[in-house]
């Protein structure tokens, strides 16, 4: 039996791809940091594939409270539902693969989650970010799949989930050796909530191609039982509602003249061509979507804690707000008209009014009119 596969180009021409070991360690711990999909997330969870966001590369674990770095984790990413996942690389030529590197990881993991603080997490996730020249706030949104998630609810899901213990433990090699397999695979079938898999990625270059297979490892049927289904924490969402419903629930929560308030903020925007939509999180927010000739933005978000938002963050793709001056502006306004204080991460995100703020119709006039100058800026550079 050959252990190669095989590649027909558009030109029909076969392409001839061969086993062969990953040149560097290196190299396999920056495939798996630039394209973390690798870890194979609809093997880990079928019913609900996982989403992986990379914290860092080389993260330190401290081993007391307040320490510094006492290891160096490989890899360490979020899931979608703020699961931890801890990944430790070898290749099949560094024979720790087989036992050391067990010990290794619940080193890791023992001290991570109880030492590591999610604020230093959050600012690792920033630095890296900066890194690759990407929005921290706009990349989480993104893995999240939610313009309107709340990114502290986020951060504190993976506190929490750390604490309990909750996490993933990821052993990855181009070839997993049977004594790891049967160790990965007792461990994930005696600990709970954690989980506990191994992924043998297979490495094959021909013509100057590089082809990658990954193979989930020490998922059994036993194990699946004793941690009851599956091992991943899937996010309630509540059903969607409609515009009306949405107003009825709202008004449940936060009284009749909030609820009216908020309804006259949604007819400004519609009567200037806006467009709101109900998200299906948990707590659903009313989201306006505006078009303008250079595409559209969703300029302002009404939340279920009775504030509605000036969503800086979705309009930085729409000139001038492309300028952070510009927003600048922006937020200099809205903090003068309702003598709120914004930090100065503001100027990239949802500084807010509360509705009690609005009750009186001059309040409401003031927000309109720094809404209708943000309006006619966008117009006027579209």
């Amino acid at each position: 039996m050959t252990d190669g596969v095989f590649i027909v180009r558009n030109d029909n021409a076969l392409v001839e791809m061969r086993s062969s070991p990953f040149e560097s360690e290196d190299l396999l711990q920056q495939l798996l940091a630039t394209h973390p999909s690798l870890i194979a997330g609809d093997a880990v969870d079928p019913t609900n594939p996982r989403r992986w966001l990379l914290i860092a590369r080389e993260q330190a674990v401290p081993g007391e409270e307040g320490g510094a770095g006492r290891w160096s984790l490989d890899h360490l990413f979020v899931d979608q539902d703020g699961v931890p996942t801890l990944v430790e690389v070898k290749r099949a030529s560094d024979t720790r693969g087989r036992r050391e590197v067990v010990a290794q990881m619940l080193d890791y993991a023992a001290n991570g989650v109880v030492y590591w603080p999610v604020e230093v997490i959050r600012q690792q996730f920033e630095r890296t970010c900066v890194a690759s020249e990407r929005d921290a706030d706009e990349a989480l949104r993104e893995h999240l799949g939610r313009i309107d998630a709340d990114l502290d609810e986020f951060w504190r899901k993976v506190d929490v989930n750390l604490r309990a213990g909750r996490i993933r433990m990821v052993f990855v090699a181009d070839v997993i050796y049977p004594e790891l397999k049967r160790i990965v695979e007792f461990l994930n079938a005696q600990m709970s909530p954690a989980e506990v898999i191994a992924l043998e990625i297979k490495h094959y270059t021909g013509q100057g191609l590089r082809t990658l297979v990954p193979r989930l490892i020490g998922r059994t049927a036993e194990a699946e039982r004793r941690k009851g289904v599956s091992g991943s924490s899937t996010a309630n969402s509540r059903p969607q509602l409609t515009e009306e419903e949405w107003f009825s629930w709202f008004a449940e929560q936060r009284g009749p003249v909030e609820a009216a308030i908020a309804r006259e903020i949604r007819d400004w925007w519609v009567a200037r061509g806006g467009r709101y939509e109900v998200t299906s999180a948990q707590k659903p927010s009313m989201i306006v979507k505006f078009v303008h000739g250079g595409g559209h933005c969703w300029p302002s978000i009404m939340r279920t804690n009775g504030r509605v938002t000036t969503a800086l963050c979705y309009i930085r793709k729409s000139p001038p707000f492309d300028d952070v001056e510009a927003r600048r502006d922006v937020l200099r306004s809205i903090e003068q008209a309702f003598g709120q204080r914004y930090g100065e991460r503001a100027v990239d995100g949802e500084p807010y009014v509360p509705l009690s703020l609005l009750q009186e119709p001059t309040a409401r006039e003031q927000l309109f009119a720094i809404w209708q100058s943000m309006i006619d800026l966008i117009r006027a550079g579209a």
